[in-house]
């Protein structure tokens, strides 16, 4: 469906960053779509296992907060 309508980039909020976000955002990157995760915008209950899964999407994804996103979405 996102194909259909032309979509190519997904952008990942939400609870749960080293389990549903990195996940997601993976799976998103191996089906060929461009993933931009939102740093200040995703949260886990472990602040360990938040940051690291923050440093291994970065090396898959586009991962800046909010205020950066906002900022090159306006250019």
């Amino acid at each position: 469906m996102m194909r259909n309508r032309s979509i190519t980039t997904l952008t990942f909020t939400g609870i749960a960053t080293e389990i549903g976000i990195e996940s997601s955002a993976r799976d998103a990157s191996n089906r060929g779509f461009y993933p931009v995760v939102v740093s200040d915008c995703v949260s886990s209950m472990d602040q360990d296992a938040h940051e690291r899964s923050l440093k291994n999407l970065d090396k898959i994804a586009i991962v800046k907060n909010s205020a950066e996103i906002l900022e090159n979405i306006a250019q």
